[in-house]
Order: C-alpha cells, then sequence, then structure tokens
C-alpha cells in the first residue's frame, strides 16, 4: 500500500468514526420535535386544586425507549424515571413544570394550582329556609340547602343550646319574642343566622280583644250614664242623646227587656233607670256617682250592673 493509499484509508477511518460519535450522542429529531406532555385533573372539573391528584403523561411513551426521563414539578420536588406520574400539590400558587430527557429539556408548561377552600366558599354557604314570623306554640318548619353540606346543628335562641341536627327540622316555640336562628354545617366557619319573630298564640290574641272590647264597652255606657246623672232636671235635650245613644248603639233587642241591677241589690228597666237618673241631679247637696258599669253580653245586652254612690256637690 502506498502513501496515498494510506492517507485516503485515514481520512475515511475519521469520517466513519465522527458519524458514529453523531449517532450515538446527539438526540433524534423525533426526542426534540414530537415529544410532549398532557395534563389532566381528576375531578374533571377544568380546575387544578390543592391536594388534587393531578396526571402528567407523555404523548408517546413508546418512542423514549430507555431514555432517562426527569419531571421537575417547578416547587422543588422532582421525579425520576416513569413517562407517566401523579402529583398532588400541597400549596396553591404557579407552577413551571419541566419534563427531561437524558438531562436535555424538552417542553414545559405553566400550571395554576388553586385552593380548594376557594370553591367551597362560593358553592356551599348554606341558606336558611323558613319564616320569618310565626306564633307561640305553633309547629314552624325549617330547612337548610347548600352543596356538600352533610352536617346541621340548628340552635333557635330560646335553649341557649343545639336543638336539632337534621337538614329540615320542626320546632315549637313557648315564648312570644325575637329570635336569632343560627345554622352551623360542615362547610362553614361560622353560623348562618335568621330573624323570626314570636307572636303570642291565636287564642290569647283574641281572648284579649274580647277583653279589651268589653271593657270599652262598659266605659262607653258608664260616661254616658254619668253625663244623664249631671245633667239638669230642665236639660231634656242631654237626656235623651245620651239615653238613644246607649240604645241605638249597644242594644239588639227593646230597652225594656234591658235590666238594670243598681248596688246589687235594686233592679229596674233600663228606660225607667236613666229616668231616675236624670231627676236625681235636682238634690241639692249630692250628686250621683257611676263608679261602675258591668254587662252580661257584649252581643246582646240582657242585663246591665251599676254600681254607684253620692258624693258631696
Amino acid at each position: 500500500m502506498n502513501e496515498r493509499q494510506k492517507i485516503l484509508l485515514a481520512i475515511i477511518s475519521f469520517l466513519a468514526i465522527v458519524s458514529l460519535l453523531v449517532l450515538l450522542f446527539l438526540p433524534s429529531r423525533t426526542d426534540s420535535k414530537s415529544v410532549d406532555f398532557y395534563i389532566h385533573d381528576s375531578d374533571g372539573n377544568n380546575q387544578l386544586e390543592v391536594n388534587e391528584i393531578i396526571k402528567f403523561s407523555v404523548n408517546d411513551s413508546s418512542s423514549l425507549g430507555e431514555k432517562a426521563v426527569l419531571w421537575k414539578m417547578g416547587n422543588g420536588d422532582s421525579i425520576v424515571g416513569h413517562p407517566n406520574i401523579q402529583y398532588r400539590y400541597p400549596k396553591a400558587g404557579k407552577y413551571l413544570v419541566t419534563l427531561q430527557i437524558d438531562g436535555k429539556r424538552i417542553i414545559e408548561k405553566s400550571i395554576l394550582v388553586i385552593a380548594v377552600k376557594e370553591k367551597i366558599e362560593v358553592d356551599s354557604v348554606p341558606k336558611i329556609n323558613g319564616v320569618s314570623q310565626g306564633y307561640e306554640g305553633e309547629d314552624l318548619v325549617f330547612s337548610a340547602e347548600g352543596h356538600g353540606v352533610d352536617t346541621w346543628y340548628w340552635e333557635f335562641g330560646e335553649s341557649g343550646t343545639v336543638d336539632a341536627f337534621d337538614r329540615q327540622v320542626v320546632y315549637k316555640y313557648d315564648k312570644p319574642g325575637k329570635y336569632i336562628i343560627r345554622l352551623k354545617t360542615n362547610t362553614t366557619s361560622k353560623p348562618v343566622e335568621h330573624e323570626i319573630t314570636i307572636l303570642p298564640k291565636v287564642e290569647d290574641i283574641m281572648e284579649q280583644a274580647q277583653v279589651d272590647t268589653l271593657a270599652l264597652i262598659q266605659n262607653d255606657i258608664k260616661r254616658h250614664l254619668q253625663a244623664i246623672a249631671n245633667a239638669k232636671v230642665s236639660d231634656r235635650t242631654a237626656y235623651y242623646i245620651h239615653m238613644n245613644y246607649i240604645k241605638n248603639t249597644y242594644f239588639h233587642n227593646d230597652a225594656d227587656q234591658v235590666m238594670v241591677e243598681v248596688n246589687g241589690n235594686r233592679f229596674n228597666v233600663f228606660p225607667d233607670y236613666c229616668q231616675s237618673l236624670h231627676f236625681l241631679e235636682s238634690n241639692r247637696n249630692k250628686r250621683l256617682f257611676i263608679e261602675d258599669v258591668k254587662i252580661d253580653d257584649k252581643d246582646r245586652i240582657t242585663k246591665i250592673q251599676v254600681t254607684q254612690k253620692y258624693i258631696g256637690k
């Protein structure tokens, strides 16, 4: 072999070695250009949340072969050796996730992880459904609605403690007044409040109304009887005005059928009693004073009890 052939052989051998080195150490076009990775949230709500399992997967893991895979999660954590991984972020924030193959950065993606608490506050604030006014002794129904609620602690403001534990409850107040209903649940740090006014029971209201009406009628009759007693004997107009007022306003039958009992022992029909009242005014030394009037029935008066006495003029 002459010198020229030796030089040519050496050049060919060098080029062959260089080509082999290039094939061994340079990444393939598939590694650098076609590799990608996908991100999936486990609950499918299209947002990444704290402590949620997040899946990271390479689009074509078979093309990697025996190449070394390294995931950098953007918070200092790294995962080695597998093209498909799962990871939980313990804190909310923005992270840059990097995929490296054989020590070379292939692709980077930025993700945002949000706190679960932010979602709960929007979706799961419970609401109290119920009346804002009721009556003493009445069965009142209250219910709660809200996403993610599975425990309920009701305080109705009367006992000073928790009164019920179900989503829908029935409660009966023993006393009238204003109360604050408080509901605590597993989704709230502070109780939800609802104000209610409890009125006296219907029977008490009706009874009180009847008592008040009866007292008004008795006082009104007393006032007009006193006016008859105070009118001068010569003032027949005043006498008839007040007597007819009582008859027309409160009597539903003939005035002669209404008996008047005076001081518990003297009886007279209503017209005669009024006439005697009117003429008693002529006493120069004394004046008649009507102390009290009672009637037997406000809807149909048949008897009037009068307590009266003489006083000095």
